[in-house]
C-alpha cells in the first residue's frame, strides 16, 4: 500500500502539469501529510502552521479526519491547538491548521509535537507529522565565545571548504577540504571567537553546494554551550558559496 501511495503522489505531480488528464483511482482510500517534519520558530504572539494533506481518492462531499496526538515532547496542552483536517469535495488535497502559543515556552528549549490522521471506513493513514519547535529569541544579546561548526558531507566533500572573516576581512578560522566518498559523515570543528562582527562563508568547488545529486549535506555554526543557538546554517545546493554575517557578544 505504501508503494501505491508513493505512486499516487508522483502521478499527482505529473497531472498537476497536465490538467487535461485527471487522476482516477478506485482503490481503498489512503490519506497522508505531504511532509514528515516541519521546523518552526515560534514568535511572540504565537503562530499557525498550515500543512497539506493528500488523499488517494476524491469524494463528492467535503471530508474531515480525526487527528490524534502521538507525542508531546516538553509541551503542555495549553501550548498548542489543533484544527480540523479537511479535504474539500472533489479534491485530492486538503489542509490542517496547528496553532502554537508563545507564552508557555522556554528559551533555548526544543519541543516536538507529533500528530497523526485517523481514517475510518477501511481506509488507511500514512505516517504522522512532527513539528520541531523553538521559541524565538534575540540572538544579538546571547553571550558566546566558543563555537562548533558541524558539516554533514555529501559524497564529494573534497569540494567543501569554509572560512570566518572578521570585520577587517582577515580570516580568523578556516577548514576543509574533506574526504570524498564520505556522504553522511559529520565533520566538527571547534572555534574560539572574541566579541565582534564576522562573516562565515562555506564554499563548494563544483558549485553545487552540499548536494551531489543523491545525498544532501548540511552545515551549522552554533554556540558550543547552547547548541540551539545557531549563527549560520544551511543545506543542499547553495551554488559556489553561501555567506552569513553574525555578531559575537562579549
Amino acid at each position: 500500500m505504501k508503494n501505491l501511495f508513493k505512486l499516487f503522489l508522483i502521478c499527482l505531480l505529473i497531472v498537476s502539469c497536465e490538467e487535461t488528464e485527471p487522476i482516477l483511482f478506485d482503490g481503498t482510500t489512503a490519506v497522508g501529510f505531504s511532509e514528515a517534519v516541519v521546523d518552526l520558530s515560534i514568535p511572540e504572539g504565537g503562530i499557525t502552521s498550515t500543512v497539506s494533506i493528500i488523499s488517494t481518492t476524491t469524494s463528492s462531499e467535503s471530508r474531515t479526519f480525526d487527528v490524534t496526538v502521538v507525542d508531546t515532547q516538553g509541551l503542555e496542552a495549553s501550548d498548542y491547538s489543533i484544527g480540523t483536517a479537511t479535504i474539500p469535495a472533489d479534491s485530492y488535497e486538503g489542509t490542517l491548521d496547528v496553532t502554537f502559543n508563545y507564552d508557555g515556552l522556554e528559551d533555548f528549549t526544543p519541543y516536538v509535537l507529533t500528530v497523526a490522521l485517523e481514517v475510518t471506513g477501511g481506509g488507511s493513514a500514512f505516517p504522522p507529522i512532527s513539528f520541531n519547535l523553538l521559541k524565538e529569541y534575540d540572538i544579538s544579546t546571547f553571550v558566546c565565545g566558543e563555537f562548533k561548526l558541524s558539516i554533514v558531507a555529501d559524497n564529494y566533500a573534497s569540494e567543501t571548504t569554509w572560512d570566518i572573516k572578521d570585520s577587517t576581512g582577515e580570516v580568523v578560522a578556516s577548514g576543509g577540504p574533506y574526504e570524498d566518498q564520505t556522504a553522511g559523515t559529520e565533520y566538527v570543528s571547534n572555534i574560539s571567537l572574541s566579541g565582534g562582527d564576522y562573516t562565515f562563508t562555506i564554499y563548494d568547488a563544483y558549485s553545487d553546494g552540499l548536494f551531489d545529486g543523491t545525498n544532501t549535506g548540511t552545515y551549522n555554526l552554533y554556540c558550543a554551550a547552547q547548541s540551539v543557538v545557531s549563527y549560520a546554517s544551511g543545506s543542499g545546493n547553495f551554488g559556489a558559496s553561501e555567506s552569513t554575517d553574525f555578531t559575537v557578544v562579549e
